[in-house]
């Protein structure tokens, strides 16, 4: 038996163990449609040349800028309301 099929095998075990199936592309898009939508505008806009001009980058650079700004905010709220509940649930 080679690497490959080794590894493979282990993996079907660990998600036969786990009992966690991955979902697929389409029940992805059927759980979060809006996103979809946006990323597949996203990749037409770019793929299209939309960022070739300079209003077009500008306007990529602005959503840029609130999705991250908004990964950070939802990223420092979810560490500060855990912090210290390790302690308190008693297992840190």
């Amino acid at each position: 038996m080679n690497e490959a099929t080794a590894a493979a095998s282990r993996e079907e075990i660990g998600d036969a163990e786990t009992g966690a199936a991955t979902p697929t592309m389409t029940e992805r898009i059927r759980e979060r449609p809006l996103l979809s939508l946006g990323l597949a505008g996203l990749a037409g806009f770019v793929l299209g040349g939309g960022t070739s001009s300079r209003s077009g980058a500008a306007m990529i650079m602005l959503v840029a800028r609130i999705w991250l700004r908004r990964a950070a905010t939802s990223a420092l709220t979810s560490a500060i309301t855990s912090h210290g509940t390790a302690k308190r649930n008693g297992s840190g």
